[in-house]
């Protein structure tokens, strides 16, 4: 074939063209992107929360597990101070210092004891006792022996009184004589030996005491008032027993009223038996505080001196102490 010059230009077009479009042909076609898929976001895991430590309560200590001192019976033990035992009998035995406060109507009586055993419950060492009442005042020391049920003290009692004075020897006083009769005022020293005893005995405790004093420091011919017994005495003897009968009450058995007998006798007085009747209290509103009373009025007695020859000598609080 021959080509002028003029096709040239034209046949190189077509050529270029037809390349183009071969080309273009030959590679395949290219398919879009896929669109994003949206992925939903993952659940959250619940984390189970750590177990708590399980609590652990503190240790029970001696003291921990008593329960507190209450005044009246509670649903607990009303009886205990948690700092204490149960009672003054279930510590061991070993050397103390205790104390029994006596307060009430117009007296004051604080004692000390020191000795071996358990306090107040048994022991055996000695008392120191001052006196202080509105008859006079006084001052107790001597030797203790205590065990359940039994109670001896031994030793002498010095007494000064405010207002009576030694008295003329008479077979029979009143009242107005002793508040009246002139003189020194009467001091005494008496010697006591002194046992009580309680029994139990079905529903109460049977009650008993029994003494013996011998008076000293009264002129010759001479009787005096002795004011712990609330007795006229002629020196030197005065023996005394006293028998009764308490019921026991209360929770554990604590409070008691009962009912007394006591019988005096004077030797050296001719017919000087006296007689004494009436009850007797105690509430106990734990181990260290308690309310005690006694009404126990005269009967029979050569004397007619009135309620001065009954034996109120208890009637208001006692307070308890001890080493532990």
């Amino acid at each position: 074939m021959r080509y002028s010059r003029n096709t040239t230009p034209v046949l190189a077009l077509t050529l270029a063209w037809v390349g183009v479009a071969g080309v273009a042909r030959a590679e395949p076609p290219v398919a879009p992107e896929p669109a994003p898929v949206a992925v939903p976001a993952p659940a959250p895991v619940a984390v189970p929360a750590p177990a708590a430590a399980p609590e652990v309560a503190p240790p029970i200590t001696k003291d921990a597990a008593k329960p507190p001192l209450g005044l009246f019976p509670t649903s607990q033990d009303a009886l205990i101070d948690p700092r204490m035992a149960r009672s003054w009998g279930e510590l061991p035995p070993r050397w103390f210092i205790s104390t029994a406060f006596d307060i009430g109507f117009v007296y004051a009586r604080p004692r000390v004891s020191a000795g071996y055993g358990r306090p107040f419950t048994s022991w055996v060492g000695v008392d120191a006792n001052p006196i202080a009442s509105s008859a006079g005042l006084g001052m107790y020391g001597g030797l203790r022996f205590e065990i359940p049920h039994v109670d001896l003290r031994l030793g002498p009692r010095y007494f000064v009184a405010f207002q009576h004075t030694y008295l003329d020897d008479r077979s029979s006083f009143s009242r107005l004589q002793l508040e009246t009769e002139g003189g020194k005022k009467a001091k005494t020293l008496t010697y006591e030996a002194e046992l009580d005893m309680s029994l139990p005995l079905g529903p109460g405790t049977l009650l008993g005491r029994a003494s013996v004093s011998y008076v000293t420091g009264v002129p010759a011919d001479q009787s005096v008032f002795e004011e712990t017994l609330h007795v006229i005495v002629k020196p030197p003897l005065v023996w005394r027993a006293r028998g009764g009968y308490a019921l026991r009450l209360g929770r554990y058995s604590q409070h008691s009223i009962g009912f007394v007998v006591d019988v005096l006798d004077v030797p050296k007085r001719d017919d000087s038996v006296t007689f004494r009747a009436g009850p007797v209290l105690r509430m106990v509103l734990s181990r260290r505080v308690e309310v005690r009373g006694s009404f126990v009025v005269t009967v029979s007695s050569p004397d007619r001196i009135g309620l001065v020859g009954g034996d109120f000598t208890e009637l208001g609080v006692r307070y308890r102490w001890a080493t532990e």
